[in-house]
């Protein structure tokens, strides 16, 4: 019978597979992974599963279950576990990040020096999305030139520019001390997604009441002249 199982990409999964007799030790135990609905290829000689899986057998014999560490959406397929005698199917789902919004330009307004939060989630906040990269454009360019500001993958980011959440799936950017420069055109991007969101900046004007006298300027009424 196959059984289906769901992970999240970032995430870990436990497919679980353990003899019939709990006293037993069986002399071979494979683990193989189809994704073609063709080929069978074990998990283990798998270049793209290096050091992200992990058996149970050693300390409990019986127990065959294999954990999968640091999914990623290729990992999706039919997987089966096999002993000379017995063997289990298993169906994983492996789901990636959805943008909430993809594709829409959101507007936001900030004036120079506050903070603004730029709003980019996946729909299921429990999925860390493989790559997670945030670009800019310049409003007073000619041609829309995006820039990379933050890339979760490289780990270099802009100066005042952070993610706001170490939840695996709030990918929102903060950017503090905002000044002229930071207006223009945001790109959020996760594999194929994109969110975009167009930063206006304003200069906050200083109320009149606020301006200083100018000590050079010479009164137009004289302190004996208003006396008299």
């Amino acid at each position: 019978m196959l059984k289906h199982v769901t992970g999240h990409t970032g995430g870990s999964v436990l497919l679980p597979c353990s003899c019939a007799d709990p006293q037993a030790k069986p002399q071979r135990v494979t683990w193989k992974i189809n994704r073609s609905g063709k080929e069978w290829t074990e998990v283990f000689s798998a270049d793209e599963y290096r050091d992200r899986l992990q058996q149970f057998n050693e300390d409990s014999p019986a127990n065959l279950s294999l954990l999968i560490s640091d999914l990623r959406e290729e990992d999706d397929g039919e997987y089966t576990c096999e002993t000379e005698k017995e063997s289990r199917e298993f169906w994983l789902y492996v789901k990636g990040c959805d943008l909430a919004n993809a594709g829409e330009i959101e507007e936001v307004t900030r004036f120079s020096g506050e903070s603004v939060v730029l709003l980019c989630s996946c729909t299921d906040l429990q999925t860390k999305p493989n790559t997670v990269k945030w670009e800019f454009s310049s409003d007073k360019s000619e041609y829309s030139h995006y820039v990379e500001i933050y890339s979760a993958q490289t780990g270099q980011h802009r100066d005042r520019v952070r993610l706001t959440s170490k939840n695996p799936g709030n990918l929102s950017l903060l950017i503090s001390d905002l000044t002229e420069e930071d207006q223009g055109d945001y790109r959020c991007s996760v594999q194929r997604d994109h969110k975009f969101v167009r930063l206006h900046v304003k200069v906050r004007e200083t109320p009149s009441h606020l301006w200083t006298t100018d000590p050079t300027t010479t009164p137009s009424t004289t302190e004996s002249e208003r006396i008299m």
